[in-house]
């Protein structure tokens, strides 16, 4: 079931993607981040309320602590580290490079997860996960061309920087993986980690509102900066989000990661087919969904 979890939460944060990008010539403010957090706040405290945890029922208080200490954790990792350089590597190396860093993220989960949380796979399991990364890394080689253009407009010095802080982001993103998975072992709650993940985002802008301009038009004009776009990329956001937990509660992190790598190609067809913001994919990128999918069954059947 995890698995299942897990590609809805790529759909969810590839739609959440294309209509970022079809709503990015008229954005204003953040382009709706502070608004997914806050639906995300919304929409995992009903699911919370409606089917989590009893708090008052809960007898083992550490577990509980360690639990919410992990989650707060992983929602510090990925909304204020994973965030932060992730948008200053866009600044310095551009969004297409950055992105392509960006893909580390399943690499290094896989590679923290067996380490730190001793996960093993059966072979199936193992061959899905490399189908799908080749099937990665033929999506990103055919973007490769659009960076070449562009290429002497930075310097080196902001290429190199740019490119290490992408690493460091999706670093950080993969440690957010690994902060939930552990807190889900303590606190078995999907919707209340999604919760406090998206308390931590909310006390994480109003503090940085304190010295940033930027953050404090995101909280004061967040419904007046929204458009049609700006509500639909926060909503797949928050569902992908959400829906993320519930996939770790049963499924490895490397599965869920890998899994979730393929929001690039779901946000390829929404753009082109529905929003009409981006090129038809080509034969090429045809070729590496059909190897992603061929991916997806073995590892769901293994």
């Amino acid at each position: 079931m995890g698995e299942i979890y897990a590609l809805l939460s790529a759909v969810s944060f590839g739609i959440a993607g294309a209509a970022v990008a079809k709503g990015a010539s008229k954005a204003k403010g953040d382009n709706g981040v502070f608004l997914s957090i806050m639906l995300t706040l919304a929409l995992s405290s009903v699911i919370w309320l409606a089917c989590g945890i009893d708090l008052t029922t809960v007898d083992d208080t550490r577990s509980f602590l360690i639990g919410i200490g992990f989650f707060i954790s992983a929602g510090v990792l990925a909304t204020v580290f994973g965030r932060l350089t992730n948008f200053r590597s866009i600044a310095l190396s551009g969004a297409i490079r950055s992105s392509l860093f960006r893909r580390l993220i399943p690499v290094f989960s896989t590679a923290l997860a067996f380490v730190l949380l001793q996960e093993r796979y059966s072979v199936m399991v193992l061959v899905g996960m490399i189908v799908i990364l080749c099937s990665i890394a033929v999506a990103m080689w055919v973007r490769v061309p659009q960076i070449s253009a562009k290429a002497s407009a930075i310097s080196t010095g902001n290429l190199q920087l740019g490119l290490l802080l992408a690493a460091v982001s999706a670093f950080c993103y993969a440690l957010a993986y690994i902060a939930r998975k552990l807190a889900l072992e303590d606190l078995p709650d999907a919707a209340l980690g999604a919760l406090v993940g998206a308390l931590t985002g909310v006390v994480w802008y109003f503090i940085a509102a304190c010295i940033s301009v930027r953050y404090r038009m995101a909280i004061t004009s967040v419904l007046k900066s929204s458009g049609i776009w700006q509500w639909m990329a926060a909503l797949g956001m928050s569902f992908g989000q959400i829906l993320l937990f519930f996939a770790l509660l049963s499924a490895p992190v490397a599965v869920v990661a890998i899994i979730g790598s393929l929001e690039m190609f779901v946000g390829a067809y929404f753009a082109a087919f529905l929003f009409k913001s981006e090129p038809v994919p080509g034969r090429a990128m045809i070729l590496a969904t059909i190897v992603a999918a061929i991916g997806v069954a073995m590892v769901a059947m293994g």
